[in-house]
């Protein structure tokens, strides 16, 4: 069994507008094991935060600073094998965690404000092959607290956590006791989900999530107050926590939790986007929860949307006439586009106001701000290079990526068409340890194909590309289409295939992880396996305009077939229209493994080499074509 990392699949429907997602046939959940990916840049704030940082000074604090775990705490695995046991453990450094983040690189590392001084974790997956017979309980629990005195309790962490077969929403805990014997659970992560999760859900947390949870009902003034961190895991990632802490809960204070743009109706968020694409409405969304004890009276949630000029384009607002304490106040506008709109970067302002500013415990966590592009040449979900500083979250994947993805992984992100596109080629976003020489084919697929696990069928493909040291120094590559397609209103993946030469020449594509996104936009699919949910916003955008490539254009071969495809070592050429030939089969490194002149059709015996993908192209004095056959 593979252990793909962030499967996010079998999308369900969970409302209109923004946050609708379609589902989808047949996709697979799986984790993987797989050691070295590449380097990932991690941004400064993290990408769906519970919680605004609580700036009350607090009464208890906890860093975990004292090297181990405080004394007297209990750590316990109650149900595990004695050798599988899940408990929490110190470190001091931050990629301790890197390893049980497999690969999902945004979690490679703690960012806790502090984890250099010390951090908990509990590893859940703990390295193994395959999910234990038995479920951990794991249990850690602190020593008495003196909450006396309090009227409030507010607690708080910075926590990093990753599930995959049981939701936090069930079963991670905060559990409050006074006596030991009777606990109030608490539930940190109430938007932590697997399989089905779509946006604002999400299978990590993230990095650091500020938590705050209001235990005041349990511990306000009591003399002895014990928490419990509790996970009933399966076979889960990892938990880590820092920077505990106790305060009063103020009595104002809001947070913004985040910002949604969308033109497209099944909520995925695209970066650049053709005018051509555009509807007649844009989707404003946004979250904002009440943390303070009071009410927030005729509060206002805006979103001002500025040109590329910085002038205003369009805007929308909602407001509520009270939201009480611990409730959230979602807005999610369809608001009519101007006529016109130029091309350019367009920044997106979110905020928040209400009776109550001036007595705003936090005014720093009021407000976020998004761009997005309109750019008729090129057209992606990733909006890399274009995220307001300091915000941009990076991860990839590649050929080094999974056991079994060496040569023939395929790369997808998807894209949903509303007014006929003509496509020339595909630009991809390499990631810095992509080497000269490894190969693509870049194509074009139905959703209802890539869904049902068929990759064979494309409606448009690239010639066999071989990556340049340009290309890897300029950390893009353009890959034209044999011959340009148009995408009529519809739903498709465009994808790249890529060879390693069995590791020998990595590659690997750049994935926005800023972001959150419905989790079919992008997914992989391994040689022989099946599709996978995989990745955020996998940086593989359409190109809209011609793609020159510096050599001289050679004029389409028509009228040759290859068959049988898969073949068992021996395959026809044939050609329609009678005459001489070329045929030069390459394998996946460029290498010309057989060649031979025909007269019009002909069979070809490579029963003696590799099993593989290779590229047959045939030529005339005037044209070519290339077509790829498996043998297996």
């Amino acid at each position: 069994m593979k252990k793909i990392y962030i499967s996010a699949l079998a999308v369900a429907l969970i409302g209109s507008s923004a946050y609708a997602q379609n589902s989808i046939t047949q996709l697979n959940t799986s984790k993987q094991h797989n050691a070295g990916d590449y380097v990932p840049s991690h941004g400064t704030t993290q990408a769906i935060p519970n919680a605004g940082e609580n700036r009350v000074t607090p009464f208890w604090t906890e860093d975990f600073s004292g090297g181990s775990i405080p004394a007297n705490w209990t750590n316990t695995d109650d149900t595990s094998a004695p050798t599988e046991l899940a408990v929490f453990v110190w470190s001091n450094v931050s990629a301790d965690v890197a390893a049980a983040a497999l690969n999902y690189l945004p979690s490679s590392d703690f960012m806790a404000s502090s984890a250099s001084n010390g951090y908990l974790w509990c590893n859940s997956d703990r390295g193994l092959a395959a999910a234990p017979a038995v479920p951990q309980h794991t249990q850690l629990t602190t020593t008495a607290i003196d909450c006396s005195g309090q009227a409030s309790v507010l607690f708080s962490m910075e926590s990093l956590i990753g599930v995959y077969e049981n939701n936090a929403s069930e079963f991670v805990k905060l559990r409050v006791s006074t006596d030991l014997l009777t606990w109030t659970d608490f539930f940190p992560f109430p938007c932590l989900v697997t399989g089905a999760a779509a946006p604002p859900c999400t299978r990590w947390s993230g990095n650091p999530d500020l938590v705050e949870v209001d235990i005041t009902s349990v511990a306000a003034n009591q003399a002895t107050v014990y928490l419990q961190f509790e996970w009933n895991g399966g076979w889960e990632y990892f938990w880590a926590i820092d920077d505990l802490a106790l305060s009063s809960v103020p009595d104002y204070e809001r947070t913004f939790l985040f910002g949604v743009l969308s033109h497209a109706s099944e909520g995925v968020e695209y970066g650049r986007i053709p005018s051509g694409q555009l509807g007649s409405d844009f989707v404003l969304g946004a979250q904002v929860r009440n943390f303070g004890q009071m009410a927030q009276t005729n509060m206002t949630i805006t979103a001002d949307v500025l040109d590329p000029s910085m002038a205003p384009s369009f805007n929308t607002s909602e407001s509520y006439a009270s939201i009480a304490p611990g409730d959230t106040a979602f807005m999610n506008m369809a608001v009519p586009l101007p006529g016109t709109m130029a091309q350019g970067i367009y920044t997106v302002n979110f905020a928040v106001t209400s009776d109550n500013d001036a007595d705003e415990e936090d005014p720093s966590d009021d407000g976020t701000q998004r761009t997005f592009e309109i750019n008729d040449d090129l057209y992606s979900v990733d909006n890399l290079g274009n995220h307001p500083a300091g915000t941009e979250i990076t991860s990839s994947l590649g050929t080094a990526s999974f056991v079994g993805g060496e040569d023939g992984l395929i790369a997808f992100t998807k894209y949903d068409i509303t007014n006929d596109l003509e496509v020339f080629g595909l630009e991809i976003d390499l990631t810095p340890a992509s080497v000269a020489g490894a190969t693509l084919v870049a194509a074009l697929r139905d959703t209802a194909d890539v869904n049902a696990d068929i990759t064979t069928i494309l409606l448009a493909e690239s010639d066999l590309y071989v990556l340049t040291a340009a290309d890897v120094a300029a950390g893009v590559v353009r890959v034209p289409f044999l011959n340009s397609y148009t995408l009529t209103p519809n739903a498709y993946y465009a994808g790249v295939e890529m060879f390693s030469n069995a590791n020998a020449e990595d590659m690997g594509v750049m994935d926005d992880a800023t972001t959150p996104q419905p989790g079919d936009v992008s997914l992989i699919y391994i040689a022989g396996d099946q599709v996978y949910g995989n990745g955020n916003a996998l940086a593989i955008r359409l190109v809209n305009e011609p793609i020159t490539i510096g050599i001289n254009e050679v004029e389409e071969l028509s009228g040759i077939s290859v068959f049988p495809n898969p073949s068992n070592g021996i395959f026809t050429v044939n050609a329609a229209v009678a005459g001489v030939y070329t045929v030069e089969v390459t394998n996946v490194i460029g290498e010309i493994v057989h060649a031979e002149r025909i007269n019009g059709t002909t069979s070809i015996d490579m029963s003696n080499v590799a099993k593989g993908v290779y590229m047959v192209r045939v030529s005339s004095e005037t044209a070519s074509t290339v077509q790829r056959v498996t043998l297996k």
